[in-house]
């Protein structure tokens, strides 16, 4: 609870937006209680095989007050194998790391869980089931929370979403942790944007943010914010949530010099003349 307590305190000093994971020790309760009233929420999900999971998270989350819903979509399966982390993290010693699961092979859940039964046993086919778009309309019709895909990265999912009435996409690719050469998030982005032109759905990118010349790209690309991971946890490592805070802010320094010496001083002056692709400069072979 600590890492996603220190998280939501840091973006509500910044003023940006938190987004709890669905995969952790946290429960929503346990944060309300640690974070400003005013802290800007999001709540992940995956869509559960068995769908109680899902309603226990969606149900919590409108009750403490969340803002929307982030769905990530691009983990119908587990790229990584339990084994993979042995002798790395200690499996049997680590209890109970997700609250949220309830049902486990359609049973309630007794008891605590270790790692090893989250990530390789009855928790691991409960979260990579396969969802598909049928169950993204179950969910919309289960909730008024905004919905946001995470995990799109072509223009044809941007449009299937469209249609099912999201609110939001996130371009992301899990941090380059699922399936190796897929393309970059902002080399996705554009198709993306472009696909859902015309429409109210907000576009997000992940991955790859680690400078203020990161967010200007994204946003010249056609984004209408980002998010950040790994620099946020680095933040975390170092100095709590003073660091957290820390990195939020050098990186909107960064973003504010960026665009001075882009010749932009608002961000509505952000646009895809500014940026070029690094292949517009090769010579094609």
């Amino acid at each position: 609870m600590m890492t996603a307590s220190l998280l939501s305190k840091a973006a509500a000093r910044a003023g940006t937006v938190m987004v709890l994971g669905s995969v952790g020790h946290t429960t929503l309760d346990e944060l309300a209680a640690a974070v400003p009233k005013d802290t800007l929420l999001w709540m992940q999900i995956y869509l559960f095989r068995d769908k109680r999971n899902t309603l226990n998270i969606v149900r919590n989350a409108e009750r403490r007050g969340f803002r929307a819903l982030v769905v990530t979509v691009d983990s119908p399966v587990a790229r990584l194998k339990a084994k993979s982390y042995e002798g790395v993290l200690e499996f049997d010693k680590v209890e109970a790391p997700n609250p949220w699961m309830k049902y486990l092979d359609g049973k309630r859940r007794d008891g605590t869980l270790g790692l090893r039964d989250i990530w390789a046993g009855p928790g691991l086919r409960e979260t990579y089931c396969f969802a598909d778009w049928e169950d993204l309309r179950w969910l919309k019709s289960q909730t008024k929370l905004p919905i946001v895909l995470k995990g799109v990265l072509s223009a044809d999912s941007a449009r299937r979403a469209a249609g099912f009435g999201v609110s939001g996409i996130i371009v992301s690719a899990h941090g380059g942790r699922q399936l190796d050469g897929v393309p970059a998030p902002l080399d996705a982005l554009p198709d993306v944007v472009n696909a859902v032109k015309g429409t109210n759905i907000e576009v997000y990118m992940d991955g790859g943010i680690r400078t203020g010349n990161d967010v200007v790209k994204a946003l010249a690309l056609g984004a209408r914010a980002v998010f950040i991971g790994r620099p946020a946890i680095y933040g975390a490592a170092v100095d709590g949530e003073e660091g957290v805070y820390r990195v939020l802010k050098i990186l909107e320094k960064e973003l504010s010099i960026s665009m001075a010496l882009c010749g932009c001083s608002s961000l509505s002056e952000i646009d895809r003349s500014i940026v070029k692709h690094e292949t517009e400069f090769h010579p094609k072979l």
